[in-house]
């Protein structure tokens, strides 16, 4: 058995032979050491990150002000509404209600109130079920809670005893709140809520965030009279918007003249065409940056932008697809086949439905009924495979409108994916 040893920043194998060595072409060390002597472009990257919260944030005014009204009476220990907010990807709804949580807690600290708004993301594994999500729950208020041989409802009861022995308002954010429904169910709000019936000194008031705006109208009847929701939708920021969003985070990351003009300005217009998505803005910056500073560069160029846009669509597309379930991938192809039926129009989920019955018995797939493949096409929209609307046909009931959101130029690649994976 080979032993390593590590010795400052180098890794010895004590099995290693002298021919060995004189294979070795690259060594690390020297690109650390080129690294560090480059010119540098980003002052703090971690500015451009989605999880960095600012000391202000711009064009949310209004739903700063609705959203601080509905949970400032939690202050005097009064009872707040439940909240449902939606909005597409990257229109600031995680950060603005991290944002106000943030303020509410530190108002709140200097008041001597005792108010707890917890963030939880409920796509991440350690969250998306009931028993996990509780579990968690419990270790964040001090309770030990073994790897096994608990109940869910064993777990409820030392929730409440660990928090209701003092006047406490919990406000439990649930980020993604689609994830916990889709893998646990809907009873676990209904559950939560329920708590406030059997604890005489705390309270727990709900925030859901989701892209998903039926989500609502898919909740059981007693969830939504429990929930009772105010509900609040962000609207997609305009270019001028993000323009003026950039500008603030390229001054914060990035040194002095580190781009070219009209960086900022094309950056925003591209994340305009994605339903005002401002995480992928960041997201081009970030590695427009990276790959100027690889290059040995020391300023950003529209070039650097262009490069980063295809990197970041390929990339996070297939990487995207390739780790859904085979029913997410027979539904996908569904859209596809029909949209190139329809040269790459609009198109329907009802013939969706049509071609995805078809596709799944030629590949051997369990139909689906049409409420979980409207859940798993909300998923899809989500991670900007594809775009969706509800349309209404008056007396006629309503339909889901959809496109395709990535790039004609990656068709092709999807669909050879896709076939290959089905099989």
């Amino acid at each position: 058995m080979t032993k390593e040893v590590f010795d400052g920043n180098l890794k010895i194998a004590s099995s290693k032979t002298s021919s060995d060595n004189e294979k070795a072409k690259i060594n690390p060390k020297e690109i650390f050491n080129q690294f560090l002597l480059k010119k540098r472009i980003f002052k703090n990257k971690e500015v451009l990150s989605s999880s960095f919260v600012p000391g202000a944030i711009s064009h949310r005014d209004t739903e700063i002000e609705e959203i601080s009204n509905i949970l400032a009476p939690s202050l005097l220990m009064e009872r707040v509404s439940n909240m449902l907010i939606y909005g597409f990807s990257g229109t600031g709804k995680s950060l603005v209600t991290r944002y106000i949580a943030q303020n509410l807690a530190s108002t709140a600290m200097d008041k001597n109130v005792n108010i707890l708004p917890i963030y939880i993301n409920c796509r991440l594994e350690n969250n998306n079920t009931e028993y996990r999500l509780i579990s968690n729950l419990c270790t964040f208020f001090g309770v030990k809670v073994p790897t096994s041989g608990l109940s869910v409802n064993q777990l409820y009861k030392k929730m409440v005893s660990a928090v209701d022995i003092e006047d406490k308002y919990i406000i439990i954010i649930l980020d993604e709140i689609e994830k916990l429904i889709q893998n646990a169910g809907d009873g676990v709000l209904y559950s939560l809520l329920r708590l406030n019936e059997s604890m005489k000194h705390a309270k727990i008031s709900i925030i859901g965030i989701s892209n998903n705006t039926d989500l609502k109208a898919s909740l059981d009847q007693r969830v939504k009279s429990s929930l009772s929701p105010v509900e609040l939708v962000f609207k997609p920021y305009n270019a001028i918007e993000i323009e003026d969003i950039l500008n603030v985070r390229v001054g914060e990351s990035f040194y002095e003249n580190a781009m070219d003009e009209g960086v900022v300005k094309k950056c925003a217009a591209l994340a305009a065409q994605e339903h005002g998505d401002i995480r992928k803005a960041l997201n081009l910056l970030r590695v427009a940056g990276e790959n100027a500073q690889q290059s040995g560069r020391s300023r950003l160029t529209e070039e650097d932008l262009d490069k980063a846009s295809a990197i970041l669509e390929q990339n996070i597309t297939e990487e995207i697809i390739k780790s859904m379930t085979k029913q997410s991938k027979s539904i996908l192809y569904s859209i596809i086949v029909v949209a190139r039926s329809k040269r790459l129009g609009k198109v329907y989920s009802g013939e969706v439905y049509d071609a995805y019955i078809k596709i799944a018995e030629r590949y051997g797939l369990k139909a689906l009924t049409f409420r979980r493949i409207s859940d798993l096409i909300a998923d899809m929209d989500y991670n900007s495979l594809i775009m969706s609307r509800v349309k209404s046909n008056g007396r006629y009931g309503r339909t889901r409108e959809l496109n395709i959101a990535f790039s004609p130029s990656l068709l092709t690649k999807i669909e050879e994916i896709l076939r290959n994976d089905l099989k």
